[in-house]
């Protein structure tokens, strides 16, 4: 294999999983389906990422890579504590309509209680959702803003409000008979803020 070669048949191999997934609403894709997608021999997932399990964890820590990134950039946005807050909600709305997949593969991640994988997961993206968290609510506690607030529990809370629409999204379409378009994601995105930031002010 040229220099450089595995590289690029590595880059080829995540973005079509990505691609694949994007398009099944997170279902998945079998190895002959990637290798299909990205035109490369399914001989190669094993050179690159060992298994498929490699694969879709190297696709899950690139995902958790920007959406750290995402927090680092709010951080240092010139705004006061509630409209980065009301922004991050948002943003984690709609990062689940980018990466459908990342919620999926991280509770795959963290059913197994593999060490290695919960320390990964952690380092990547819920160790530094935490800090911003902390940091965040102890702007506002200190501008009178918000009541004191767990930065942990915070987490979870926020989290967990913005990602269920998207994992049951078959009780939304099926049950409900609502489509998960871009104009619901949008309503979602404000109704999710506004749910968060109303449990949060200073009694």
């Amino acid at each position: 294999m040229p220099p450089g070669g595995a590289e690029a048949t590595r880059e080829k191999l995540l973005a079509a999983t990505h691609e694949l997934l994007l398009e099944r609403h997170a279902a998945s894709a079998s190895i002959a389906d990637i290798c299909s997608r990205a035109e490369v021999n399914v001989a190669m997932v094993k050179y690159c990422f060992d298994n498929k399990d490699g694969l879709l964890d190297a696709l899950l820590e690139r995902a958790l890579q920007q959406l750290a990134g995402q927090l680092e950039r709010l951080a240092a946005l010139d705004a006061d504590p509630k409209e980065k807050l009301r922004r991050h909600v948002s943003e984690i709305v709609r990062n689940y309509v980018r990466f459908p997949y990342v919620n999926r593969l991280m509770n795959e991640r963290l059913m197994q209680a593999d060490p290695e994988s919960v320390a990964r997961i952690g380092a990547s993206f819920a160790t530094p959702a935490r800090a911003f968290y902390a940091q965040l609510l102890a702007d506002g506690e200190a501008s009178g803003m918000w009541r004191p607030l767990d930065p942990t529990l915070f987490f979870f809370s926020v989290v967990g409000v913005c990602e269920f629409l998207f994992a049951a999204r078959p009780l939304l379409e099926q049950g409900f008979g609502q489509e998960l378009d871009a104009a619901l994601v949008e309503r979602y995105s404000a109704h999710a803020a506004e749910l968060v930031l109303g449990g949060m002010s200073a009694r």
